[in-house]
C-alpha cells in the first residue's frame, strides 16, 4: 500500500509538471506570436519612416523658413511703400482736375477742316464739304459726308478760315443758322493778284490754281 501511494505520489508530480510544461509552452508560443507581430509592425512602420523626410531633412526645410522677425520687418517694409504711395481719394482728384483741363485745352485748340471735293454746288450755290481731313473735337463740331453745312454744338467765339482756288473770284458767303452773316468778293487792298480778273494758274498747276480767294475772319456763334 505504501509503493501504491509513492508511485500515485509520483505520478501527480509528474502530471502536474507535464501540465506546467504544457502551460509554458502554450504562453510561450503566445508570446512568440505576439512578438511576431510586433516585428512585422516596425518592419511596416520603418518602411513608412524611410520614405517620409528623416530629422536632418525636417531641420533644414525648418531653417529655411522665415521666423517671426523676418515676416514682421517685411510687412514694415510694405506698409512704408504703401504709406509713400497716393490715396484713392488723391488719384479721383487728380483724374478730375486732369479731366478739366483736356476739356479746356479741347476747348481752345478746337480746330476742323473741310475740303470741297466735288467742286460741283447743291441747290442755291451751297458747297458741300465732302472730306474732312482735320477734327478735333467731333463731338462739337459735327460733320456730315456731302452735307452744305457744320454743326457747332458748343456757342462762343470761332474762327473762320476760307479758301477758294477758282479760275474765276467767286462771291462768297457764310451762314449761320440759314442767314448770311458774311461775304467775301474780293480780296484785300493790300493783296495783289496778278492775271487780271483771273486768279493765277501757271506752269506744272495747268489743272488748279496756285492763288485764289482766302480770308480769315472771327464769329461768336450761339447756342443751337
Amino acid at each position: 500500500a505504501e509503493m501504491i501511494a509513492t508511485v500515485q505520489k509520483e505520478m501527480e508530480k509528474e502530471v502536474r509538471r507535464i501540465k506546467t510544461d504544457l502551460e509554458n509552452k502554450a504562453e510561450k508560443q503566445q508570446v512568440n506570436g505576439q512578438l511576431e507581430m510586433c516585428f512585422s509592425q516596425l518592419s511596416v512602420t520603418e518602411k513608412e519612416i524611410r520614405k517620409k523626410a528623416d530629422m536632418k531633412d525636417v531641420n533644414t526645410v525648418v531653417d529655411g523658413k522665415a521666423d517671426v522677425d523676418e515676416v514682421n520687418k517685411a510687412l514694415l517694409e510694405v506698409n512704408s511703400q504703401l504709406s509713400g504711395k497716393a490715396s484713392l481719394s488723391d488719384i479721383s482728384a487728380t483724374l478730375q482736375e486732369q479731366a478739366l483741363l483736356n476739356s479746356t485745352l479741347i476747348s481752345e485748340l478746337c480746330l476742323g477742316r473741310w475740303i470741297w471735293k466735288s467742286l460741283k454746288t447743291k441747290s442755291g450755290g451751297a458747297v458741300p464739304w465732302n472730306i474732312q481731313t482735320a477734327n478735333s473735337d467731333p463731338g462739337n463740331l459735327l460733320w456730315e459726308k456731302d452735307k452744305t453745312f457744320v454743326t457747332c454744338v458748343t456757342p462762343g467765339l470761332y474762327e473762320v478760315t476760307l479758301g477758294f482756288f477758282s479760275r474765276r473770284k467767286p462771291v462768297v458767303k457764310l451762314h449761320v443758322n440759314g442767314e448770311s452773316v458774311l461775304t467775301v468778293a474780293a480780296s484785300p487792298q493790300s493783296v495783289v493778284h496778278h492775271a487780271g480778273g483771273r486768279l493765277q494758274s501757271s506752269g506744272r498747276y495747268t489743272n488748279s490754281n496756285i492763288t485764289g480767294l482766302t480770308h480769315v475772319d472771327f464769329i461768336a456763334l450761339p447756342a443751337r
